[in-house]
């Protein structure tokens, strides 16, 4: 096999007069309906018969013990010189170049099957679904619990594919080799590569051709499938519903629908150049240079990445802190983590770099809604599909049963308010009658027919599996061996243990609103200025880490909503987390000499230094006063000590990290006094309160904006609800119905007046009171409400305007922050802050 660098990709030409005929029967036979039942959801043909596709994994090729094949990592296996594997390699060009060349129309096709995860934002495989109904949503799921066994299947359908192209078309073709290619054929499964022990674009992926000898023929250059995705009949994507992504501050959109091939790192000219953008560049240095941004000290070939997995599958975490980034009120001490700061690292903070830096500045990895067409989309999911079978094997008994709905509204995939392990994951169904996969399903990989190198068994112990991780990614673990073995130059904060070394260890947690900036998509890059230096330059050589926020608009650049899931995460607000540790960073300087200490004096004077800015998809740097009142950006710097063993079997241990004080965003604020607890409410969200607050205590809401222009109509109005919830009780704790509403408060904004209210769980309100306040809202207001035995007393900015019965004589646990019509803007910020006090002496 050779490879070279150039040829073009024949196409094939859609049928008319078949799409003709189809279309004639589709007139004459209506869709079937769709129909929900308790354990799923079935879609039943109510005219005629249809199969869907049965994602069932790969059934050939298991042992007569029940082994099954492994899912290789990609770049030892295509480059392997063993003849089973290079026809393997064969077979998996042949028909991924074959898949990609069916028809985008077709269900069945690349195209469709990549336009699950976004564009072109039709149903597929749900032939009662209309486009109607499917609206804008797509199918995949972020910031969700599901995010991990969501794409589980999603592979499958994918490995099953190319499976089938191989034994039905391809191999036939070769009647000689036949029993020798489908025994190769049987054994494969879908590759996976592994980006944190080789952060570099796989090589065969480079190549625009590649030369094959197969089935006795002479050789011959095929296109590469893997370089890129190029639509096999030439037509722009547009034509079959691909549209553009909308770039940051009303600048040009991204015009993905004007493409036929898909780009990797593209420039800001190439972005610019009609032919070049339409025809697809692919620039695998700069990808390569953008994974390897954070090089590790030691001689080893993968830097910052392996780190993060390291941390990733050994720290104590539960499902739901493992699986998602997205954080709210409800994961409290009952589902954390052992510690609050190792909360903030999870696989799907990871996942999001690794598509930004292979996709760069508007390439198709790098925005959601196309980041499946490209090649390597695949490769990557693999290997998050096996970090997630690798954590599972390392943590058998944590899974999760329910979980709230977050910002990925789960309506669209039939569960309703609340999402559990039976969710439907649609659209991917289990037979040809239409049974759907839930979570459960996907939780045993080896049921679905493979495995991976590390889990070849599946009996492996939790001392191998450790061993492994320890050795393969196991960076900082080992920097600190080696500066504790060594004769000389052993920084002080690195000391030698009975078994090993302990030394301080340092981490950033950075925290931010994920639609901040309308739902486009954003880094957060974080510098540290040299020694002497006042001025924040944001030079390459200064650069320590960055956080990319994978998201995309909910509105094109017409105002039309493209995605109502984005819509609703921006009306919730919802936050994102991410975890960086910092550590090899440090050791890098003490060997450059710029640091000669680990310990916290040092190493706290070194990182006060630290600065940051949020750079949009181009890589311009977006003015602080366009994000700092809606990003909610919050950085912070813990510090533990971590002791590890010279025995890769041993776990590392480690106290709780501590945050440090005067480190990160919050550096300046001032202190709340004792008895004084800081809450931030959110629109559109119950949020829960730190401390309940009973009679003798206060509430004190500040926004830092109010919108002073009245109301276009009287229905318009924010509200502030204080709610009571029953701990005991099994309601939904998402429908305010199922909370006692203490004192409701909704600001008229356009008669000026206040409306006040109470009620109890599952009750009607009572009459309306309403007052108007004599002097209105200031620019930056504060609502003041002590709670007496009897009543409420408001004040607003300082002055006591009503005082309202308190008949329903419980402690404040929640408050609903919300606007009427739900999708209006509040008079208010979208985020305001709520201090509570258990003693209304302490309100100053």
């Amino acid at each position: 096999m050779e490879c070279r660098p150039e040829m073009q990709q024949a196409g094939l030409r859609t049928p008319l007069k078949l799409l003709a005929f189809w279309l004639i029967f589709a007139l004459q036979f209506p869709l079937p309906s769709l129909t929900y039942t308790h354990t799923g959801i079935h879609e039943q043909a109510a005219t005629m018969s249809y199969k869907y596709y049965p994602i069932t994994g790969i059934k050939d090729g298991w042992g007569s013990s029940g082994r099954v094949p492994v899912r290789r990592d990609f770049d030892e296996w295509s480059k392997s010189k063993d003849p089973t594997d290079k026809t393997q390699f064969i077979l998996y060009l042949l028909a991924l170049k074959r898949l990609q060349a069916v028809d985008p129309a077709d269900r069945d096709s690349y195209f469709q099957i990549a336009g699950i995860h976004g564009y072109p934002y039709a149903p597929w495989d749900e032939p009662s679904t209309t486009q109607k109904e499917i609206g804008r949503k797509g199918y995949c799921v972020h910031a969700n619990n599901l995010f991990p066994p969501w794409h589980r299947p999603y592979m499958l359908l994918y490995e099953q594919r190319l499976y089938e192209i191989m034994v039905n078309e391809i191999i036939p073709k070769y009647p000689a080799y036949k029993d020798k290619y489908l025994e190769a054929a049987r054994t494969w499964r879908l590759p996976f590569w592994d980006w944190a022990k080789n952060p570099k674009i796989p090589e065969m992926c480079r190549y625009k051709t590649i030369g094959i000898t197969f089935g006795g023929e002479p050789k011959v250059e095929i296109a590469n499938p893997l370089y890129q995705f190029r639509m096999p009949n030439d037509k722009k994507m547009k034509v079959y519903g691909v549209g553009p992504v909308v770039d940051f501050d009303g600048g040009d959109p991204l015009e993905y629908g004007e493409c036929i091939a898909t780009s990797r790192c593209p420039t800001d000219e190439e972005r610019g150049d009609p032919d070049k953008w339409t025809n697809g560049v692919v620039h695998d240095d700069a990808a390569d240079e953008l994974l390897a941004k954070h090089p590790s000290i030691t001689e080893m070939s993968y830097g910052s990445a392996a780190e993060l997995v390291y941390r990733l599958l050994t720290y104590p975490m539960d499902y739901p802190h493992f699986a998602t980034l997205a954080r709210d009120e409800n994961m409290t001490s009952a589902t954390a983590s052992t510690t609050k700061v190792t909360n903030d690292i999870n696989i799907e903070f990871i996942h999001n770099n690794i598509h930004y830096w292979v996709g760069g500045n508007g390439g198709h990895m790098s925005q959601i809604p196309v980041a499946t067409f490209d090649p390597t989309f695949w490769l990557h999911h693999c290997n998050i599909d096996r970090l997630f079978a690798i954590w599972q094997s390392l943590n058998p008994d944590k899974w999760f049963e329910t979980d709230i709905q977050r910002f990925f509204d789960q309506k669209i995939v039939g569960s309703g308010t609340l999402i559990t392990n039976k969710t439907p994951l649609r659209p991917f169904h289990k037979d040809t009658t239409g049974t759907l996969w839930t979570p459960e399903d996907a939780r045993n990989w080896f049921k679905l027919g493979y495995t991976y190198p590390e889990l070849i068994s599946g009996k492996e112990t939790p001392a191998e599996l450790l061993k492994m991780v320890n050795d393969t990614y196991g960076i900082t673990r080992k920097e600190a061996l080696m500066l504790a073995e060594s004769a000389n130059a052993v920084p002080p904060g690195v000391e030698l243990i009975d078994d090993g070394a302990r030394t301080y260890d340092y981490a950033l947690s950075i925290k931010y609103s994920k639609f901040a900036l309308g739902g486009r998509a954003f880094n957060i890059e974080v510098f540290l200025r040299p020694e002497g230096e006042t001025e924040n330059t944001f030079r390459t050589e200064d650069f320590v880490t960055n956080v990319f926020n994978f998201s995309q608009p909910p509105e094109n650049e017409d105002g039309v909503e493209v995605c109502s899931n984005c819509k609703e995460g921006q009306n919730q607000n919802v936050q994102a987390t991410a975890y960086i540790p910092l550590t090899s960073y440090l050791l890098k300087m003490f060997q450059q000499q710029q640091l000669n200490s680990l310990e916290p004096p040092t190493v706290e004077k070194v990182l006060a230094r630290m600065y940051w800015r949020i750079v949009d998809i181009g890589g311009t740097t977006i003015p602080e006063e366009k994000w700092k009142d809606t990003m909610n950006l919050d950085l912070s710097v813990s510090k533990t000590q971590m002791s590890y063993s010279t025995n890769p079997t041993k776990p590392t241990t480690f106290p709780d990290p501590e945050k440090i004080p005067n480190l990160g965003t919050g550096a300046t604020e001032p202190p709340q006094p004792v008895g004084v607890v800081g809450n931030n409410i959110t629109v559109s969200k119950i949020n829960k309160l730190s401390d309940a607050v009973s009679a003798g205590g206060s509430i004190v809401f500040t926004s830092p904006s109010m919108n002073m222009a009245k109301a276009p109509r009287d229905n318009y109005g924010t509200g502030i609800a204080l709610l009571n919830w029953d701990p005991a009780s099994t309601a939904d704790p998402l429908d305010t119905e199922n909370y006692d509403i203490l004192l409701s408060m909704v600001i008229k904004t356009q008669r000026r007046v206040v409306q006040c209210n109470h009620k109890l769980a599952g009750k009607a309100y009572n009459l309306i009171k309403e007052f108007s306040p004599s002097a209105w809202f200031s620019s930056s207001p504060k609502i003041r409400i002590d709670i007496k035995e009897g009543e409420f007393d408001i004040y607003i900015d300082g002055q006591k305007v009503q005082s309202y019965n308190r008949e329903i004589k419980k402690s404040v646990t929640h408050v609903h922050y919300y606007s009427t019509p739900s999708r209006a803007e509040p008079a208010m910020a979208r985020e305001i802050t709520a201090n509570t006090y258990q003693d209304t002496a302490r309100v100053s």
